[in-house]
């Protein structure tokens, strides 16, 4: 059976995620379903901004344990600065995130976070040969892919060409 966005004030459609709540730092983009990461302290929150950002989580609403004083009006309202915030994650739960103006997914795409909280489709992992060469060289560091990590798999076919969308995804945070 397909997911569908759930009426009333709510991200999450199913699962059972960790809740924990926060410090809006910055209001800039905090909204319901966005993509948030550690702030100036570890106890704040600010919006995801770029795919090489860690998230900790996704914004809740209503329902995930905002206070009705400090709840946004709308799924595209942003939270108050230091106001509290919840923030759910856990692997497996589904819920509405932001698809970026530009995008256009099908069901099942990996996707990785972009500015303002959102996500785009993740890309694939390429390189070229040189024209003197036979091999692709290559030195890896770290651990954390350049790209962006995965946080998220379409769960509908959604097309945010003209301007960015609601979308009912799968975390994998």
């Amino acid at each position: 059976m397909p997911f569908t966005t759930p009426s009333g004030r709510k991200v999450v459609v199913a699962g059972n995620p960790v809740i924990e709540e926060f410090t809006v730092e910055t209001t800039t983009n905090v909204k319901p379903g966005r993509l948030v990461k550690k702030g100036t302290l570890a106890t704040d929150i600010v919006v995801v901004a770029a795919a090489t950002d860690k998230p900790a989580g996704w914004v809740g609403w209503d329902a995930e344990g905002a206070h009705p004083s400090v709840s946004p009006a709308t799924r595209d309202t942003a939270y108050a600065a230091t106001k509290k915030a919840p923030v759910v994650y856990c692997p497996g739960t589904i819920l509405v995130a932001k698809l970026a103006s530009g995008q256009n997914v099908t069901k099942d795409t990996p996707l990785v976070p972009t500015s303002a909280g959102e996500l785009t489709a993740a890309a694939n992992v390429g390189g070229t040969e040189g024209s003197a060469s036979k091999h692709v060289s290559a030195t890896f560091t770290g651990s954390f892919p350049p790209g962006g990590m995965i946080v998220a798999l379409a769960k509908e076919n959604m097309d945010a060409s003209a301007a960015a969308k609601d979308i009912i995804v799968e975390s994998l945070i």
